[in-house]
């Protein structure tokens, strides 16, 4: 198996789970933060997708975007699913050769790095605020919870 397919398949495991919790943020909770200094919980979930899309970009030696506009009132749903597949396609297009080519990501991390080290780092990244999303939905009334990853 690809190093390509074997990050994805790591990522979905991960990626699945924050997909089925920002589904259980109602519009009427996007505002929601469990602290005064937290992120919103639309603000969370956006943070989440942009940035493992925005890493995915960066390991394809390509510039970041955002796959919505900041005023455009995208349902977390939609979100999920459109940053979920635009980011599959970055990853599915690297080599495995590619996975040890060197990125210049100083002015974000004050170094270089390998776009697998760099894919890597998104997914911990991801597993960090996934936790934070178990937070914030658990303090919005929900108890039936997804398991931290899908096997």
């Amino acid at each position: 198996m690809s190093k390509s397919a074997q990050l994805i398949d790591y990522l979905m495991s991960h990626r699945e789970v924050t997909n089925e919790l920002a589904a259980k943020i109602e519009p009427k909770d996007y505002t929601f933060k469990p602290t005064p200094t937290s992120m919103e919980a639309q603000k969370l979930v956006q943070h989440i997708l942009e940035s493992t899309y925005t890493f995915a970009r960066l390991a394809n030696k390509q510039e970041p975007e955002k796959l919505f506009e900041e005023n455009e009132a995208a349902d977390l749903t939609e979100s999920s699913h459109v940053y979920t597949e635009a980011t599959i396609k970055l990853l599915s297009k690297l080599s495995d050769e590619d996975f040890e080519q060197t990125i210049d990501v100083s002015h974000i991390f004050g170094r270089e790095m390998t776009a697998g080290q760099l894919l890597n780092m998104a997914i911990d990244h991801e597993i960090n605020h996934k936790g934070n999303l178990f937070v914030y939905v658990r303090e919005m009334g929900h108890t039936d919870l997804p398991m931290y990853v899908k096997a």
